[in-house]
């Protein structure tokens, strides 16, 4: 939620915290972690704290969002490079979660001045979006994935609380608990690779974290490796394999196999709250309190 009211983004998440957003995929680790950084496209206006997905067709869909002191109703869709409006939210939000899931979009949680239980369901082939079967309770700063057929949500707040939850959401409604984070975190990166749920980073009770954990839905999370510093607002994204952590002014790429971190990429600007989505063979980064859009494509 916005710092005022209390300051996880992923799948992301998040994004997606929110998080912070994001996605999954698959593939064989990458020889090299090292990334560029390409402007390609703009928004129509500065934000973060939105969801991000990818669609098929190399495309792209932003949903939500902050820009100033204002939470965002806007659909955006289209090429990384030629994202418009098509379509608006039931109600203005920011810190959701959103998923690609059975030919539509699921936006899950986040809110504007307290956190929501709030599902909303989106065509992308025409932008309309209405309510969908809530969550069992209010949830912001949240990460969410699809792993085995599944949508999962990972850590945020519930305007009282920080949670620790791994839950499943069925379309019908409401939640069940399959795990737990070994702390309560919002604010963290969180995607997936094949049927693993991946979480660094993250705000906690005890401040920003630096560690990064596996998790196999049902079971335990294990802790997989530390980030050089403790972080949080940030987002995670996959590509060939090899987990990538987008915020601050640097991109840290993630070994899942060893745990190793190294630096990808140098940043242009210091990006806050950013999506971070797999299209294809790049991660398209966008916002983090600016109106730009960028391709991270290995170097």
């Amino acid at each position: 939620m916005a710092r005022g009211v209390l300051a996880l983004a992923a799948v992301a998440l998040l994004a997606a915290g929110c998080g912070t957003a994001t996605g999954s995929t698959v593939g064989k680790t990458s020889p090299s972690p090292k990334l560029t950084v390409t402007k390609i496209g703009t928004l129509p206006q500065a934000l973060s704290k939105a969801a991000a997905v990818a669609l098929p067709g190399g495309k792209l869909m932003i949903l939500g969002g902050y820009t100033g002191s204002t939470s965002l109703r806007t659909i955006l869709e289209g090429t990384p490079q030629r994202l418009r409006i098509v379509g608006h939210l039931p109600l203005a939000t920011h810190d959701a979660a959103a998923v690609d899931f059975g030919n539509a979009v699921y936006l899950l949680g986040g809110g504007s001045s307290v956190s929501t239980p709030s599902v909303v369901r989106i065509d992308p082939s025409t932008g309309a979006a209405r309510e969908a079967p809530a969550l069992s309770e209010p949830l912001s700063d949240l990460g969410a994935v699809v792993v085995g057929g599944r949508i999962y949500l990972v850590g945020g707040y519930t305007s009282t609380t920080f949670a620790s939850a791994i839950l499943v959401y069925p379309l019908s409604g409401g939640t069940q608990t399959v795990s737990r984070l070994t702390q309560a975190t919002r604010y963290a990166g969180v995607t997936a690779i094949g049927g693993t749920i991946y979480v660094a980073g993250g705000l906690t009770t005890a401040g920003p974290t630096d560690a990064i954990y596996a998790v196999n839905p049902s079971e335990h999370p294990r802790r997989i490796g530390t980030l050089p510093r403790p972080e949080d607002h940030a987002a995670l994204a996959a590509l060939n394999g090899t987990l990538y952590y987008v915020g601050g002014r640097r991109v840290l790429a993630i070994d899942p196999g060893s745990g190793k971190v190294t630096v990808a990429a140098q940043l242009p600007v210091p990006l806050s709250d950013p999506t971070a989505t797999t299209v294809g063979n790049r991660i398209i980064v966008a916002g983090g309190g600016t109106n730009e859009v960028w391709a991270l494509k290995p170097a």
